[in-house]
């Protein structure tokens, strides 16, 4: 088909003709289903270009599309990226040239107290979950409520939970859990969705870019924490968790829920790599689960117990050493007191979740 660098060249010149490209740095991330190229012009200007390996990857870009149209219509206190041009549907292959955000990725583990970019990066997660609702709704970009996400967290559980491969203890904390109805009362916001510090950019003492747009949706405020939890010593991400709650109305079990959804992206991943036959990665998710459970046992990891209480009896929780499966008849309320038998739920399918509509990526 060609050396790399004249088929990239090609593609460049199809998606942004008249430009003239003299440096070429390959980004891609293995896995990531996109080869990504740094451009730069003979003006000095950096340019992404971005091309899908696969068709999930190609309607990754597609919907990463519609987030960054709802971006432009948002004043945001850090830069976002925009689509530049796109190849030709004659083209050797399907590429997108984005334009490039500068910044450093974060590395939260360095952070101290006193660092002015812990009230920046709470800042900048308050003003995502401030995005006006209806922009992402008439986006058609998906829109998940709380009971919807309690059901696929529960099937997931009991998934991890048949893996034989997760310490008692931690599967009854996470049990525990996820029954409080109590943990679950939040309003849906717009989140980023995808939130890990490679894709917050930082310069100086602040926040100056977000990247990676392609999960935007309506969701839980504290699946945008998760991360902090899990790369952050405590105290660094409790002071980032008040600089958030300092410019946001945030319920008060927003700490407890991005706990449980760090823990349990460990269960996740597990199941992720077992599917694959990756021995090297069970390997790895189980010596993070056995740290986790030693952090339990240590009395290290932080309660789960929400900060507000229901008016209602407290639920009766079968311990997991003597139930057969979570999914056994068991009885969640939603915060609309919708009450949903278990037993009675199919598991989840792909007709359960938000329909996307169909978008043409070129």
């Amino acid at each position: 088909m060609g050396k790399p660098s004249l088929i990239l060249a090609a593609l460049a010149a199809d998606a942004l003709p008249g430009i003239r490209f003299v440096q070429v740095q390959n980004l891609t991330i293995e896995g990531d289903g996109l080869t990504t190229e740094l451009l730069t012009t003979d003006e000095g200007r950096r340019i992404l270009l971005k091309s899908p390996k696969t068709a999930v990857a190609a309607t990754d870009l597609g919907t990463e599309i519609r987030a960054l149209r709802v971006l432009k219509n948002v004043a945001l206190p850090f830069s976002v990226s925009a689509l530049l041009g796109q190849t030709s549907p004659k083209a050797i292959r399907q590429a997108l040239a984005f334009e490039y955000v500068p910044g450093s990725p974060i590395d939260l583990s360095r952070v101290r107290l006193e660092d002015p970019i812990i009230n920046s990066i709470g800042q900048a997660l308050a003003r995502i979950h401030s995005i006006p609702s209806s922009l992402v709704s008439d986006a058609g970009l998906p829109e998940y409520q709380p009971a919807q996400r309690v059901r696929e967290r529960v099937a997931e559980f009991d998934r991890a939970m048949d893996t034989g491969k997760i310490h008692r203890d931690l599967l009854e904390r996470w049990q525990t859990a996820l029954l409080d109805v109590n943990l679950f009362r939040y309003q849906p916001v717009v989140v980023h969705g995808g939130l890990r510090s490679d894709v917050l950019l930082a310069e100086g003492t602040g926040i100056v870019g977000v990247t990676e747009w392609r999960s935007l949706c309506i969701d839980d405020p504290a699946s945008d924490l998760a991360f902090i939890y899990g790369e952050a010593q405590p105290e660094i991400a409790a002071a980032i968790t008040l600089a958030y709650e300092g410019s946001i109305r945030a319920d008060k079990n927003l700490k407890q829920r991005a706990n449980l959804y760090f823990e349990l992206s460990l269960a996740t991943y597990l199941l992720q790599v077992m599917a694959l036959g990756d021995e090297a990665g069970i390997e790895e998710a189980s010596l993070m689960l056995t740290q986790l459970h030693q952090d339990l046992t240590e009395g290290l990891l932080p309660s789960l117990t929400p900060t507000e209480f229901a008016n209602s009896a407290p639920e009766v929780i079968t311990p997991i050493s003597q139930a057969a499966s979570f999914t056994a008849p068991v009885t969640i309320i939603t915060e609309s007191i919708e009450v949903i038998d278990l037993a009675e739920v199919a598991p989840i399918t792909a007709e359960d979740k938000p329909e996307k509509p169909e978008d043409e990526l070129f």
